[in-house]
């Protein structure tokens, strides 16, 4: 059976809980959060840190502690950049394999977020779609209790486009009440401040022949200071999986700290690295001059033609020589500081 219902997915009972995951073992936001909370938040977290990290697409189980379900599945899916980057595969590997690791151990029922939609900012309807598709697929051979859960007002109102007669467990109020416990001590984000308190950007003296191009500016100045640590980790996280390297790899390439590197796409902790850390890990992740403008300014970062350390690093994104050591040993010969932090 497959069923569409509208609650907290925290409330709801299933031999199985699939819950979205961050790849590192850490708690996110949200119905992530929301579970942590209901379950035993320390119990859960040692729990999930034994497993280590995940890549996108995979999923593995935990007890599920406090709710009522035999065990928890974590599945990662991969953050949206477009529809390019293999997402909806990686999205219906998810709910498959969440699916076969529920047959494996023997439970009957299974319940799912709309996976994807949160902080990773897979489209609804993509997600909708992909979770329809696999669930249906699945129980063409296998004889399992399917629940979709859909929490927020508009995500019930897209839903039911789709489905007739969606049961809703859960009203307005009540969600209005769960979101304000989940995000009530979450720091005001600077996109999110009342325009009078926003930062003034001013140009460099000396910025780059790139920021002339008055279509590059504009892009440039829409992103100051927005989703910098969204935009970095969707960023690794997507290369990673498309050149089939761990993140342990890509920090190891960009020369950077292992604590500076997860701190820098920690999605929680809003951290901005050093410029000299963002640098390597743009090297890294061979992002054209543009797309390097972009990264950095969401950082609060100019590239600056005065400044001898931008410019080198600007020449090898031109020539698009994506080569962190090559960088360091120019720099090193200039007597200039080296980008990376090891």
């Amino acid at each position: 059976m497959f069923q569409v219902v509208r609650n907290d997915l925290a409330r709801v009972k299933a031999d199985a809980i699939v819950i979205p995951a961050n790849p590192p073992a850490e708690i996110g936001g949200g119905t992530e959060l929301s579970i942590y909370e209901a379950a035993g938040r320390e119990r859960l977290l040692a729990a999930r840190q034994k497993i280590g990290e995940l890549q996108p697409g995979e999923v593995a189980a935990t007890e599920a502690f406090d709710l009522p379900a035999k065990i928890l599945i974590h599945a990662v899916s991969a953050v949206w950049s477009g529809g390019d980057g293999d997402e909806t595969k990686i999205l219906r590997d998810c709910y498959r394999k969440s699916l076969e690791l529920a047959r494996e151990k023997n439970c009957r029922s299974i319940a799912f977020p709309l996976l994807g939609t949160g902080t990773n900012r897979i489209p609804k309807e993509k997600s909708l779609l992909a979770a329809v598709a696999t669930i249906e697929k699945f129980l063409a051979t296998n004889d399992m209790d399917v629940t979709l859960v859909i929490f927020g007002q508009k995500t019930f109102e897209f839903a039911a486009d789709f489905f007739d007669g969606i049961e809703s467990v859960t009203d307005e109020q009540s969600e209005r009440e769960i979101l304000q416990r989940e995000y009530s001590e979450r720091r005001r984000r600077p996109e999110n401040l009342p325009r009078e308190e926003r930062q003034q950007i001013t140009l460099p003296k000396n910025f780059f022949a790139e920021y002339t191009d008055e279509k590059i500016l504009r892009e440039v100045l829409s992103v100051w200071g927005q989703n910098f640590n969204v935009e970095l980790f969707k960023l690794v996280d997507n290369f990673c999986y498309a050149n089939k390297i761990s993140k342990k790899i890509f920090y190891t390439r960009a020369n950077v700290d292992k604590k500076v590197f997860y701190d820098a796409i920690n999605l929680q902790k809003n951290i901005r690295p050093k410029k000299k850390i963002l640098f390597a890990i743009i090297l890294t992740l061979k992002l054209s001059i543009v797309d390097a403008l972009k990264l950095l300014a969401r950082a609060e970062y100019f590239l600056s033609s005065s400044n001898e350390t931008d410019l080198t690093v600007g020449n090898f994104l031109r020539k698009k020589i994506f080569d962190v050591d090559a960088v360091n040993d120019e720099l090193c010969e200039k007597n200039l500081d080296l980008i990376g932090s090891n």
